[in-house]
């Protein structure tokens, strides 16, 4: 290497050991659900209303689960059984209790990819989903696709799907029921008392 390249890399390296905390805590919130239920789905193609059994699942990361507001990501795949399955990607913000498996509320929005009956129920709707947490897990996720981005029929639909999630069944979980069921070491730390 040229000198002044040298110099530069030793300079980083010294600079990148100096400025590297003695204990760094990198806990992020993480989510892993399955769910079911009911969902309506509006075909424009016919004008008919499609009553059928969903199955969802998603997994997301966010923010650490100690803050009062955790912002993050989420992938959810759902299948309306007899009509096909779509895949969304949204912007994901709960409050602190549901990051940690207690009481709380999370709000997606996002996008979905429709790729089935030719666009006749959306092609790449937008999707809201507001899931209720109770603890150990469990949810009640209210969801609704309204619009497309393309020229495809607009999309209008919902689903009501009772869920578990395993992660705020487990590793997030902290609080009350630790009275039941330990949690030695919840993701993010304990939260103070």
């Amino acid at each position: 290497m040229r000198p002044n390249v040298t110099f530069l890399v030793r300079t980083a390296c010294v600079a990148t050991f100096a400025l590297t905390p003695s204990v760094a805590r990198a806990d992020v919130t993480s989510w892993l659900g399955v769910g079911s239920g009911v969902a309506l789905q509006h075909s424009e193609k016919t004008g008919a209303d499609e009553t059928v059994a969903p199955l969802s699942l998603s997994v997301g990361v966010g923010s650490s689960p100690r803050a009062a507001v955790v912002v993050g990501g989420l992938l959810r795949t759902v299948t309306y059984f007899s009509l096909g399955t779509d895949l969304g990607l949204a912007l994901r913000a709960t409050t602190g209790g549901f990051a940690r498996g207690q009481f709380g509320v999370a709000v997606d929005a996002g996008m979905v990819g429709r790729w089935w009956n030719g666009g006749d129920f959306g092609r790449y709707p937008f999707q809201g989903v507001v899931t209720l947490g109770a603890p150990w897990g469990l949810g009640l996720a209210l969801g609704a696709q309204v619009g497309t981005l393309d020229d495809a029929a607009a999309a209008r639909g919902g689903f009501a799907m009772l869920e578990i999630d395993f992660l705020r069944l487990t590793v997030m979980r902290q609080g009350p029921t630790d009275r039941v069921w330990f949690n030695p070491a919840p993701a993010g730390g304990r939260e103070p008392r």
